[in-house]
């Protein structure tokens, strides 16, 4: 139960990129600590579910936060170009930059997370392994995502 917890916001953390414009002008600052540093909840006592939802807003802040710096904006810029139904990708192509620059430096920040957890004893080599290859579809989707 404790890898499912690590695997929360790294291969469910680019699939809830897509709510991102609906977290609020809170999603623009700076994270206080990572997805996989606030996965120290006991084995067993939540879901991944449970998991993902108490955390969603940090999730997206992460992907805000790295999302606007591989583009060159600040996250509240990126904020609220995406409130007006852009998708990263288009406001990544706005500024010069390409969607594919901006899903290499999401999935190199959770590929970064992932071996912080296969260091720290909490998630296994072949887990970790299994993460990094699903990842890249699920950030490049969330990436391409229009927002409403």
């Amino acid at each position: 139960m404790l890898k499912n917890k690590v695997i929360a916001p790294i291969v469910i953390g680019g699939a809830l990129l897509i709510g991102v414009a609906s977290a609020g002008t809170a999603a623009a600052g700076t994270p206080t600590s990572t997805p996989a540093a606030t996965a120290t909840a006991k084995a067993g006592t939540h879901t991944v579910r449970t998991w993902v939802r108490a955390h969603r807003r940090e999730i997206r802040r992460f992907g805000v936060v790295t999302s606007a710096k591989a583009i060159g904006v600040t996250p509240k810029a990126l904020v609220a170009e995406l409130r007006t139904g852009t998708s990263i990708a288009a406001v990544a192509a706005a500024h010069g930059v390409g969607a594919q620059t901006v899903v290499n430096d999401l999935v190199t920040a959770a590929d970064a997370r992932i071996d912080q957890a296969v260091t720290g004893h909490k998630l296994s080599a072949a887990t970790a392994k299994a993460i990094e290859a699903a990842l890249p579809g699920y950030v490049t989707k969330a990436v391409n995502h229009t927002f409403k």
